[in-house]
């Protein structure tokens, strides 16, 4: 999504000069949107039930775990930290959110809910 990408290098800009990741920039913005769709006011006022379905879940090394447990045989990029996070292995990540999202019948930015759930050993897709 070109908005999404235009603000996470705006405020990518904005951090301190050895702090400017692309992955940490993206993870606060999906963080901050994530938690806004889960303010029932928020959500409500601002109509986000349009946007929704393009929001991203918020990667870390517990929703790229779940992914590459839940989507077998996918391609994944190897974790490594927020950090070095690039685009391209965001987006691969975010695809293979999409379809384990569709699979349980949510949008994807409700993925990091159920991977730091206490149930979330159980795979959303079978192999």
């Amino acid at each position: 999504m070109k908005t999404l990408d235009r603000h996470t290098e705006a405020l990518r800009r904005r951090f301190p000069l050895k702090a400017r990741h692309w992955g940490a920039a993206r993870k606060a913005l999906n963080l901050f949107l994530m938690d806004a769709c889960h303010n029932r006011h928020l959500y409500a006022y601002h109509k986000l039930s349009t946007i929704e379905q393009w929001l991203e879940v918020p990667l870390d090394s517990f929703v790229a775990k779940g992914l590459r447990r839940d989507i077998p045989g996918s391609l994944l990029p190897k974790w490594n930290s927020i950090k070095g996070l690039s685009k391209s292995q965001s987006d691969s990540y975010q695809e293979s959110a999409k379809v384990a999202a569709a699979s349980r019948g949510v949008a994807r930015v409700h993925l990091d809910l159920y991977y730091w759930s206490k149930d979330h050993t159980r795979p959303i897709v079978e192999a």
